[in-house]
């Protein structure tokens, strides 16, 4: 075993290891983490990008002065390492090093869900051993299945693939004002290729297809011991031909020829999966909410590509968007009376934000298409801002005491949050 632990260690023995390119925005989030006590549990799609954060989180450590012999990474997918209970993997990590047990040591655990009975392994590691614990899993129902065994004792993040920013990182691309006009092409390529990493670094539709079905045969088949493997490829392809559109549980089930409670369980492991995202309906009414249609987004764009193929972009675009919200972890919803829908709404219903998403050129605030932004301003006169994005139109006026703001999708997706809320 020596060689596996000392071959994902390379740090023992100074050797230099990859860690890739830097996430700066996940790793100012980890900022102070080895001073907090709580488990780090990092979540997200296969092939997101976590293992990547994992090492470059040791990195920083490493340039920080931390010891190398009291850091340990576990890759617990590894088949002889799953099998062998993360107490003993820190005992011989103990032994190996002569470690006091009141040292504090790092330990980093990749895919954790693969090790049996992890839950419980990690509570007691943070209930009595001087450990920092940082582990990482591939689906959100690591979380949900402790039955409460961390509960108080973790910190949950989400990784997502590349945002346009890094995506523009990942491909070397810098920019400067005076070529902006760059920066519209480029974000439609982002669109269609969507933010997993190798795919940016080295494009092929046959890596996403691979991976789309490797994340539903590793994620959902596997896990939930599904019997009906086929139908959630079909229903996939259903949520990603309706991305953007009022969706019921009711209409998949009908074109699928199988029952409503089937298509609900099978897109919640979807969800779990991190592949897709469902929106409700903002409303003041809970009932109107849980019954009311939903409406379905994936968590990258280049797997909607793989599905309903290149183009579409103005739902693209709308998907981008609300992706770059949930990155926010704002409450999210979209308004809808009769045939006149806002997108996405924000904010609680003291002081909502509508936001509009209308990839085209030349829109200015008369559009008819903007008719659901005004009704909704209509409902709830305490609006005080409306985000309008766009194609290529940039302006911001006043209406009243409320300001219209439209902006460009590649702004929006480059801009701090300051910028807009």
């Amino acid at each position: 075993m020596d060689d596996i632990y000392y071959a994902y260690n390379p740090w023992w023995e100074n050797k230099k290891f990859d860690f890739g390119i830097l996430r700066t925005a996940y790793l100012d989030d980890f900022k102070d983490f080895v001073k907090r006590r709580q488990i780090e549990v990092i979540i997200g799609s296969r092939r997101a990008g976590k293992t990547t954060i994992l090492k470059q989180l040791i990195k920083k450590q490493l340039g920080n002065g931390f010891p190398a012999s009291d850091l340990l990474y576990l890759a617990l997918d590894h088949p002889r390492l799953s099998k062998i209970p993360i107490a003993e993997h820190l005992k011989y990590f103990r032994k190996l090093f002569m470690h006091d047990r009141t040292k504090k040591l790092l330990l980093f655990l990749d895919e954790v869900q693969e090790s049996s009975n992890w839950e419980a392994e990690l509570k007691s590691i943070y209930d009595l051993e001087n450990v920092k614990i940082v582990c990482t899993g591939s689906t959100s129902s690591l979380i949900k299945s402790q039955g409460g065994k961390l509960t108080g004792r973790q910190i949950v993040n989400i990784i997502y693939p590349l945002s346009f920013k890094e995506y523009l990182t990942f491909n070397d691309i810098k920019w400067s004002h005076a070529e902006e006009y760059k920066l519209e092409k480029l974000v439609e390529d982002y669109l269609n290729n969507g933010g997993y990493p190798e795919h940016v670094l080295n494009p092929s539709d046959e890596y996403l297809s691979n991976l789309l079905d490797d994340i539903i045969a590793r994620d959902v088949v596997r896990l939930y011991q599904i019997k009906k493997a086929n139908l959630l490829k079909d229903i996939l392809r259903l949520l990603a031909a309706s991305v953007g559109n009022r969706t019921s549980f009711n209409k998949i089930a009908n074109v699928l020829g199988v029952s409503v409670d089937t298509v609900k369980e099978y897109i919640g492991y979807l969800k779990t999966a991190f592949l897709v995202k469902s929106v409700e309906k903002w409303t003041t009414s809970y009932s109107e909410k849980v019954y009311a249609h939903k409406k379905f987004y994936f968590m990258d764009t280049g797997i909607k590509t793989i599905l309903t193929g290149k183009g579409d972009l103005g739902f693209k675009a709308e998907n981008a968007v609300l992706i770059h919200l949930l990155k926010r972890k704002q409450d999210i919803g979209y308004y809808a009376e009769s045939k006149r829908e806002v997108d996405f709404v924000v904010g609680g219903f003291k002081l909502p934000q509508p936001i509009e998403v209308k990839y085209s050129s030349n829109i200015n605030w008369q559009d008819k298409r903007l008719d659901g932004i005004r009704l909704f301003l209509k409902r709830y006169p305490r609006v005080k801002k409306v985000l309008v994005i766009t194609k290529d139109s940039d302006f911001e006026i006043k209406s009243g005491k409320i300001v219209i703001k439209a902006t460009p999708l590649w702004k929006l997706l480059l801009a701090k949050p300051k910028d807009y809320w």
